[in-house]
């Protein structure tokens, strides 16, 4: 089905993911490649294993001081207002590209304009800061403009460099102000900034089980993010705190944690992966891997494609292993595929592949009929 934006749609997604011990798969973008690669690695998930609406989660940070995914949605020319940008420009921008992006999404996801309409597809904002380190409020999201989050299906508030007790204030705060501009959203909380997201991980406690379940009975929120050491930097693992989570599901406060950091647990067995959903984590953010991984295979296929250049063959239309594969007929598009549109099937057909890898990790099949 299309796109689902609203409260109740988007409740419903996550409530199937619980009910099934199912850890939601939310992939990161910061472009339409990125896009139809993850609907179409997800639909054809879908089609293999005969599921109705697979669920999946699609997401994209906004100002986050670390990365900042939506702004470059066509092009990375832009400033920060915290580093002298202009509000209103900054402000355009995001709205023209939350507009391209959702659009691609709608339109992808409708059986009536495509072959991906097996898709029960929910679009999040990653890391809505309020505030930035340091404590100064931030002014890179849009988290009280309406025109902004109504392209949104839930919203991670982010207060996790208020101490607890601000945070706990904070984000009620937050969700008392969107039901009464009657924009309810599904929200996600953070205690605390995720092992090595920024000062590092030596410098990241784990999260105390006892917090979590606080942090949700008095703010009312839907999920929060626990630190469990999974973020890393630079794609290197850091391992996942079996403990905390075992801690927090003793408490009894549900399906209703979101793990972050998918270079630790793509290293982790499938039945390891599969263990997440029982322990109470009803969503996974999954991006790194994109840039890291694919985006440099992607690279290393564009260097290939040049060493490879023939002065009267030309440059190679494909590779049979190690040997290029030529075209030599006068078909423009044999002769400009290997400039336009042979890097970019890669990325797309890798995304897609590893995005039916991450489904069935964690145990997508048990949807099947």
């Amino acid at each position: 089905m299309p796109l689902i934006l609203d409260h109740e749609g988007t409740e419903n997604v996550y409530q199937r993911c619980a009910d099934n011990d199912l850890t939601l798969a939310r992939i990161g973008y910061t472009d339409q490649l990125h896009l139809q690669a993850i609907i179409r690695g997800a639909s054809r998930y879908a089609k293999d294993n005969e599921i109705s609406n697979l669920p999946l989660g699609i997401f994209a940070t906004v100002g986050h001081y670390v990365l900042q995914q939506l702004p470059r949605y066509l092009e990375v020319d832009f400033t920060l207002p915290t580093q002298g940008g202009d509000p209103a420009v900054y402000r355009r921008l995001l709205m023209r590209n939350v507009k391209l992006a959702t659009d691609v999404m709608a339109t992808l996801t409708d059986p009536a304009w495509s072959d991906f309409g097996d898709i029960d597809l929910i679009h999040h904002y990653d890391h809505g800061h309020h505030t930035l380190p340091g404590g100064i409020l931030s002014k890179d999201e849009l988290l009280r403009d309406k025109d902004f989050i109504q392209f949104f299906s839930s919203i991670m508030f982010d207060d996790s460099h208020s101490p607890f007790e601000e945070n706990l204030v904070n984000s009620r705060e937050y969700r008392e102000f969107l039901l009464a501009e009657g924009t309810p959203k599904v929200l996600e909380g953070c205690l605390e900034e995720v092992a090595a997201g920024g000062k590092g991980l030596e410098a990241s406690p784990f999260t105390r089980p006892e917090d979590i379940a606080v942090y949700l009975e008095k703010t009312g929120y839907d999920l929060v993010v626990p630190n469990i050491g999974t973020e890393s930097v630079h794609g290197q693992a850091r391992g996942v705190q079996w403990d905390v989570l075992e801690g927090i599901k003793e408490l009894g406060v549900g399906n209703r944690l979101v793990v972050h950091g998918f270079s630790s647990i793509r290293t982790l067995a499938p039945d390891d992966q599969k263990r997440l959903g029982p322990l109470g984590c009803v969503g996974m953010n999954a991006f790194s891997y994109i840039p890291q991984r694919i985006g440099r295979q992607a690279l290393e296929r564009a260097a290939n494609i040049l060493k490879h250049q023939d002065p009267e063959k030309g440059l190679p239309v494909d590779f049979d292993g190690d040997n290029p594969v030529y075209d030599e007929t006068r078909d423009a598009n044999a002769f400009f595929s290997p400039l336009l549109d042979q890097v970019r099937d890669l990325q797309v057909n890798l995304i897609a592949e590893s995005v039916y890898e991450i489904l069935d990790n964690l145990g997508y099949a048990r949807l099947g009929s």
